[in-house]
């Protein structure tokens, strides 16, 4: 290979290797980022310097977090050459994600009561007697004014704030571009 040749062949791997931190750098930290934040959700807790274990919540079962999966979909990220932003568009992330203690305004609203009432189905069983379910039906409801009211939301952080926050995040993002670099240079 002649000195032209080489730095021909040098040029090539630099727009290269500028080409994949422009485009393909960012889906590819975004999407390590989104299993990271997804198995700090399995894990219920967060895997920073070391492994935080989020409070439990008082609520009788299922996991700390989770009810419906909203805030766990909501995770998503935005690229931009050479850049990634994860984000999260539920109202209430940031306040999961980073704490929150302080007084919230509730504006009035109705608040509904509901009963429940056992009600015929009109299928009978063998001995004629006529099955019943149960019904749950608003019976009435009532008027809530205005007011203060104080809040303490422990952190449950699940997703990185600050860029060396999670070492664990940055190991894997540094040994997947790794990989990427050593495919380009062949």
């Amino acid at each position: 290979m002649t000195p032209e040749e080489f730095t021909n062949a040098l040029n090539t791997k630099a727009k290269e290797i500028q080409r994949y931190a422009n485009t393909r750098y960012p889906s590819v930290a975004g999407n390590i980022a989104l299993r990271f934040i997804n198995g700090n959700f399995r894990a219920q807790g967060f895997q920073g310097q070391s492994f935080e274990r989020w409070k439990k919540s008082r609520k009788p079962r299922g996991s700390t977090l989770v009810k419906t999966g909203a805030l766990r979909a909501a995770n998503y990220y935005t690229t931009q050459p050479g850049q990634t932003t994860l984000k999260n568009s539920m109202p209430y992330a940031k306040a999961h994600n980073e704490g929150f203690n302080g007084t919230v305004s509730i504006k009035s609203h109705t608040r509904n009561k509901y009963s429940k009432r056992q009600q015929g189905t009109g299928k009978f069983t063998k001995k004629g007697k006529e099955r019943m379910q149960t019904v749950t039906y608003k019976s009435g409801s009532s008027q809530v004014r205005a007011h203060q009211r104080k809040m303490n939301i422990p952190k449950r952080q699940f997703m990185p704030t600050h860029p060396n926050d999670s070492p664990v995040l940055n190991n894997a993002i540094e040994r997947q571009v790794a990989r990427d670099i050593k495919q380009i240079m062949q």
